[in-house]
């Protein structure tokens, strides 16, 4: 008894039955081509907006204080002195990217509404109570921002940080990427006041409990350079972060999503595709 050979399929065979199958062709590629322009014209545009921050340069009164602080590093310890900003341009970066500073601009714009603008009912001014979800959480928020807005970019061999936010307002990303930036500086700013405050009082307590002479210079010392970089903290205006480049809004037509004419090239190409699984089947079936 003898057993079939399966024919192959030949670049020929694929050709004359795209010649007789040609009108299904067309409708696949027809639907799947419009089916993509559809697509790419009803996605919400995204925006991008970046702003470029360094670290501010050091006046010398940080050099100075850490200096001190080494020199009498069991004074300093006890009184609480802050070595000063100079070695503290990690902890700047890791408050760019904290938790904490999303929330504060969540909430000092009012942001919830804006973030989850599908579930918001505008006129009522309440949430949307829809599968059985209840209105947005700042977790929530926190998670949107830090899955899909907010990237805090770090060049190491340039020493510049880039805040990137992306968002559907080009504005509004522009503003979220500049007030992130004045958060994280004014926080900074306070922190390092309010460290200095509670370190003046600790030496000033030293300082008059104080008997030898020596003993009495390093705290004089060290009060005159925690007052300068008090006073530092409290005048200058970029504190923490030098600017290079404000975050500005894109044109509305400098998208970076949806790539529209990849997406109608991938619904051709995924027409062809389907095309060809049609015509394999079909030749299959016949």
């Amino acid at each position: 008894m003898s057993v079939e050979t399966p024919t192959k399929l030949t670049v020929g065979d694929l050709l004359r039955a795209l010649r007789q199958d040609y009108r299904a062709v067309l409708v696949i590629l027809a639907v799947t081509i419009g089916a993509s322009i559809v697509l790419a014209l009803v996605t919400p545009a995204t925006y991008r907006s970046e702003a470029v921050v360094a670290p501010t340069p050091d006046d010398g009164g940080a050099g100075a204080l850490a200096g001190l602080a080494s020199q009498f590093g069991g004074l300093a310890a006890l009184a609480g002195v802050s070595v000063g900003k100079g070695g503290n341009w990690q902890e700047a970066i890791a408050t760019l990217r904290s938790r904490h500073l999303i929330e504060e601009l969540v909430r000092q714009d009012e942001l919830l509404p804006v973030l989850f603008a599908d579930r918001w009912d505008g006129p009522a001014k309440s949430w949307r109570a829809s599968l059985g979800r209840g209105a947005p959480t700042m977790g929530d928020a926190v998670q949107l921002f830090e899955r899909k807005i907010l990237q805090v970019r770090e060049d190491l061999k340039s020493g510049l940080v880039t805040v990137r936010v992306e968002w559907r307002d080009p504005e509004l990303a522009a503003r979220w990427a500049n007030d992130l930036v004045a958060l994280a500086d004014a926080e900074l700013r306070g922190k390092s006041i309010a460290n200095a405050s509670a370190a003046l009082e600790a030496l000033s307590v030293e300082f008059r409990n104080a008997e030898a002479v020596e003993l009495r210079t390093a705290v004089a010392r060290l009060i005159e350079a925690q007052l300068k970089s008090k006073l530092v903290a409290g005048i200058r205006k970029e504190y923490a972060f030098r600017v290079i480049d404000r975050a500005v809004a894109s044109d509305r037509d400098k998208r970076v999503f949806p790539t529209r004419t990849a997406i109608v090239i991938a619904g051709g190409l995924l027409g062809g595709v389907l095309s060809f699984l049609w015509v394999v089947m079909r030749r299959s079936w016949r």
